[in-house]
């Protein structure tokens, strides 16, 4: 019988679990108890015929197996950012999101990101620099508290990095790989 392909719920797979289950019954029966995690099962396939169209779908297409992968860890990663970065409006919290990118040489992709203006300055840190009126010869207005100040240059002392994006991707890059060592 031809391989439906290698996914999870194939006719091959389910049939080597359920014959393992039905001998683990049968020993039960006679005294011995196998738990299934000291049991390991091994296959060999001569002549295993996969369909490209089933592995062309679990490779590539949104819905596969590696598609799901890549949803799930995006959305790990989207919602560890909107955890981490800052909420003074919640504008840039909410602008965060991923896209499922279209297939290319490479495979299938995601794209995590936030889309506010301000997001990568918010990101990266900004340096100490000089904010200035738009118009020549115009003022600065802005409050301080319930004072209202009005001044012509405003030394800005720069903002520090919140790595709001590429920490949660490190994290959950590296707690997949941890559970594939372990």
């Amino acid at each position: 019988m031809p391989a439906y392909g290698l996914i999870p719920d194939s006719p091959l797979i389910t049939g080597a679990s359920k014959l393992y289950k039905n001998a683990a019954k049968k020993l039960r029966g006679k005294g011995l108890n196998l738990k299934p995690r000291n049991m390991k099962v091994s296959m060999q396939f001569g002549r295993l015929v996969v369909y490209k169209p089933i592995l062309d779908f679990e490779l590539n297409h949104r819905y596969g197996t590696v598609g799901r992968h890549l949803h799930r860890t995006a959305n790990q990663i989207s919602q560890l950012a909107k955890l981490q970065v800052g909420k003074k409006t919640g504008r840039l919290r909410n602008s965060i999101r991923f896209q499922h990118l279209p297939k290319n040489g490479m495979g299938p992709g995601i794209k995590v990101g936030a889309y506010t203006h301000y997001a990568r300055l918010h990101h990266d840190g900004t340096r100490p620099h000089l904010i200035v009126p738009n118009k020549p010869g115009g003022t600065l207005v802005f409050t301080k508290g319930a004072r209202v100040i009005q001044t012509k240059v405003v030394r800005h002392p720069g903002t520090r990095p919140n790595r709001y994006l590429t920490d949660p991707m490190r994290t959950v890059i590296r707690g997949q790989r941890r559970s594939l060592r372990g």
